[in-house]
């Protein structure tokens, strides 16, 4: 029999299924091997040590079949993320025109449509074959919704509170709808007289929602305070340490992973292994490091697999990553080797080819 190999959330593996990868500790030791059968015990156990997704084997009728229910997964994912952005444009264009959010329609594609999204397994693989620079303040404001969402379970907000996180993303750059769309759509970088007025984006954001009763504090504070840093390098008003949200440090985390990982008119996208590099640089002095730190161990599981290009040409899988070295995996290339990007520095992953 063929089988299909899936990423689980370990709070959704129930006993009976069986492992597809082996699970390995941080000191390379082999925890639980390849087709173990888990049970009650096993599962609470992975998840009390810290483990947050589970490879699980899966029948298919054959690797065809596997592969086209995999293209399956993607173009139904790419056709629903397509709808709700466009969604989300024709909410924001109001929001533009009439200066008032339609937050019902906002509320209803939190609490439906993105939730839907946020649920499909392997969501941020498939998040990263949509990059485009088409329209990319909705697209981006969808993406962080989502993103916000996925970390929202990684940290283990659940029910309202959730879809509150995922509201507050999807809301994030609603203040950019009163920002000159010569400013906005500009292909190329901001002065730095129009850098100023991109940034009054997070209060004029938080000045369009602040007279609601629908929305939480939480929320609104998500909105304006998501370009906050801890160590008082943010805007609008320097923040630091505590006196920033805890929404707003999620929205943070999810803002600059998107942002890296997109195309945009001016900049191509970066690899995520470049981005958690570039997040992991920022974790104790700018990004809340709880909450960075939690996103960086739960996307390397979502990351393995992936087919990359090296800087001398070759192709290769990435086979493993451990929490103490995010940036640098264990890659096996097409003549059986494996190499340890750790110890060859000479070596970096440039692109990734296929996820």
């Amino acid at each position: 029999m063929i089988w299909a190999i899936k990423p689980y959330l370990v709070c959704d593996v129930k006993p009976g299924m069986i492992l597809g990868r082996p699970i390995v500790s941080d000191t390379g030791k082999i925890v639980l091997s390849e087709n173990t059968v888990l049970n009650e015990l096993a599962i609470q156990r992975l998840a009390a040590w810290g483990f947050h997704t589970l490879y699980i084997k899966e029948p298919t009728a054959d690797e065809s079949d596997n592969i086209i229910s995999l293209v399956a997964e993607q173009r139904a994912f790419s056709k629903k993320h397509s709808e709700i952005a466009q969604a989300l444009k024709d909410a924001f264009e109001k929001t533009r025109y009439f200066k008032e959010v339609p937050l019902a329609k906002m509320k209803e594609l939190a609490d439906q449509s993105v939730d839907s999204l946020i649920n499909s397994t392997g969501v941020m693989s498939h998040l990263k074959l949509i990059r485009t620079a088409d329209d990319y303040t909705f697209r981006h404001s969808l993406n962080v919704g989502i993103i916000a969402g996925v970390l929202g379970k990684w940290l283990g907000y659940k029910g309202a509170k959730l879809k509150d996180i995922v509201l507050s993303g999807l809301l994030h750059d609603i203040g950019k709808t009163q920002i000159p769309l010569e400013i906005l759509n500009k292909p190329g970088r901001l002065t730095a007289e129009e850098m100023d007025i991109m940034q009054e984006h997070a209060t004029l954001g938080y000045e369009l929602v602040k007279h609601t009763r629908q929305l939480s504090e939480e929320i609104m504070l998500g909105v304006w305070q998501h370009h906050e840093r801890l160590d008082g390098h943010g805007y609008p008003f320097n923040l630091t340490g505590r006196e920033i949200s805890d929404h707003a440090r999620i929205i943070a985390v999810a803002d600059v992973y998107d942002a890296m990982t997109s195309n945009r008119v001016y900049q191509k996208a970066s690899t995520p292994f470049r981005v958690i590099e570039e997040v992991f640089g920022e974790m104790f002095n700018k990004l809340d490091p709880h909450i960075t730190l939690t996103f960086l161990q739960n996307l390397k599981d979502s990351l393995i697999g992936y087919i990359v290009r090296l800087s001398d040409g070759s192709e290769a899988r990435v086979i493993y990553l451990d929490k103490n070295r995010l940036v640098q995996p264990i890659v096996k290339i097409a003549d059986g080797r494996y190499i340890d990007l750790e110890r060859r520095r000479d070596l970096s992953i440039i692109e990734v080819v296929a996820t």
